[in-house]
């Protein structure tokens, strides 16, 4: 079809098509990769069935997407802990549904440390042949999927909170005799730090604050 249109043609077409801005360049080449390409024929109906069919199963899954956010959403705010930890900055709906989902009613609870087991990212010691290694390993015998939840938390927490980023910058950039941490040794010691945070506020039934800006002396 776009071979049968001179250029303008095609570039008028697409214009009256489109709301938004178009790159009249890549316009242009795609007309002469149209007038210079061999086009399928034989089954072309078919494999636009094909695509009609995988862009409605994509149009399907999205509100259906939607749809389970809605619902975890409503099943969140039920919750009594659900506030309390929707209160933290870069924690969302989907975030707190996943890890009440494992943890459940906080109440079972008597510390933070059960929620670290729980989830299996506690600290253990580690030793091969007589050598302890230099950087301790977690146990990973809790909830894998509790883990993956607080993992994937944690990640826009360190973006978006500014307490959190504040914290694991000074972590990774410790002088060298004071143990600086790896990336990933961050990422575990931000789960222990979100999985007790996330247990002070419920059982304090207090809202996340964030911490007050120190000020700055200025020198007269």
């Amino acid at each position: 079809m776009i071979a049968s249109m001179t250029e303008p043609e095609f570039i008028d077409t697409i214009k009256a098509a489109c709301q938004g801005r178009i790159m009249k360049g890549k316009l242009q080449a795609l007309h002469h990769a149209a007038m210079t390409s061999i086009g399928i024929e034989a089954g072309a109906r078919s494999v636009s069935s094909e695509v009609a069919f995988l862009i409605e199963k994509f149009h399907l899954l999205e509100q259906q997407r939607h749809h389970m956010n809605e619902t975890l959403a409503m099943l969140v705010d039920e919750t009594k802990e659900g506030k309390y930890l929707l209160s933290i900055i870069g924690l969302s709906y989907v975030s707190v549904a996943g890890i009440l989902a494992e943890l459940g009613s906080f109440s079972s609870y008597q510390n933070a440390k059960q929620l670290i087991k729980m989830a299996g990212s506690n600290p253990t010691e580690s030793e091969s042949g007589g050598k302890r290694h230099s950087h301790t390993p977690i146990s990973k015998q809790g909830r894998p999927v509790l883990r993956h939840c607080a993992w994937t938390a944690v990640i826009p927490m360190l973006r978006f909170n500014a307490d959190f980023r504040d914290w694991a910058k000074k972590l990774r950039e410790r002088p060298a005799g004071a143990n600086p941490l790896s990336g990933r040794e961050v990422m575990i010691a931000g789960v222990n730090k979100l999985l007790r945070l996330a247990f002070a506020l419920v059982k304090k039934q207090s809202f996340y604050l964030t911490p007050a800006p120190q000020p700055v002396e200025i020198a007269i």
